[in-house]
């Protein structure tokens, strides 16, 4: 194992039980299993991703980031819940309550989210290439490296002005 990985699984090792309790502040009604899932899918991809861990100064903090971003995903891509055994109507039938983001909160999601693919479009090719194949699409430097036959530090600088353009264009919208 090499010692990316090594850091990566002591981090793991010593720190899981903060990672499930912070994943389940995130939620109102998250399993525990649920919990272990999204743990589990940080722990796989940053291993996957291993070759980079190396130009993290603080992995402990990435990991936590990472797994905020993978409670946006998960809340994204639930299924919205349907409760039949809510209030009923007066015909006696239950009143169906789905749930989901607030109008107003749907619409500020919409609306971040037009203004973020209209600033990844802003970007330069190669920055936009980078990064839509590093978020988007998961793959690792050195995939990519191997791929574009491009140097690793070539692409992570390359990711670096990309991150820093989006976070200057989306700067105003900050809360």
């Amino acid at each position: 194992m090499d010692h990316g990985k090594e850091r990566l699984a002591e981090i793991f090792r010593t720190e899981k039980i903060r990672f499930l309790r912070f994943v389940r502040q995130k939620f109102d009604d998250i399993s525990n299993m649920d919990a272990e899932d999204i743990v589990s899918e940080v722990t796989l991809s940053l291993f996957r991703r291993a070759d980079i861990i190396g130009e993290i100064e603080n992995l402990t903090a990435y990991i936590y980031r990472s797994l905020q971003n993978r409670i946006l995903d998960h809340r994204r891509n639930r299924v919205s819940a349907v409760s039949l055994d809510e209030e009923t109507v007066a015909s006696g039938e239950p009143e169906l309550h789905a749930r989901g983001p607030a109008p107003d909160i749907a619409l500020d999601q919409r609306e971040m989210r037009e203004r973020l693919l209209n600033a990844i479009g802003r970007l330069s090719p190669k920055e936009r290439a980078i990064f839509l194949a590093t978020e988007m699409d998961g793959l690792s430097f050195q995939e990519l490296a191997e791929e574009w036959d491009e140097p690793i530090g070539t692409l992570l600088s390359r990711k670096r002005r990309a991150k820093a353009h989006l976070r200057e264009m989306l700067s105003e919208y900050k809360k």
